[in-house]
């Protein structure tokens, strides 16, 4: 299965945090044999279009190692969350008291090859 071996954090955008949205948006990866990105594309929407094209401008940021079939690197896609949740006003989340909005990795969801 390919891993993560830098992953794009995304930028919540500031005009979806200030309206208080929040959601998952789930990318759908899909990665050569030697584990470069050749594609990205929506597989479930957060609810929010801003929120997914953060999500898939992360993604298509992101290095991976590549996937592997009977031992030797193919294609394959894999599923990546990112999940785009606001920290409460009053919480210190990460050590950092002025952080409002956080959008993060989810673990990625099994990969298939292509």
């Amino acid at each position: 299965m390919p891993r993560v071996e830098s992953l794009a954090q995304p930028v919540y955008p500031e005009s979806a945090r200030k309206a208080g949205i929040e959601g998952t948006a789930i990318v759908e990866v899909t990665l050569s044999a030697d584990g470069a990105v050749l594609g990205c594309s929506l597989a479930t929407s957060s609810g929010n279009a801003l929120l997914d094209a953060a999500a898939v401008g992360a993604a298509q940021a992101s290095k991976f190692a590549p996937g592997t079939k009977g031992g030797k690197p193919a294609v394959m896609k894999i599923m990546v969350p990112f999940r785009f949740k606001l920290a409460d006003k009053q919480s210190s989340y990460l050590g950092a008291p002025d952080v409002w909005g956080v959008a993060r990795y989810e673990p990625a969801l099994p990969a298939r090859e292509v």
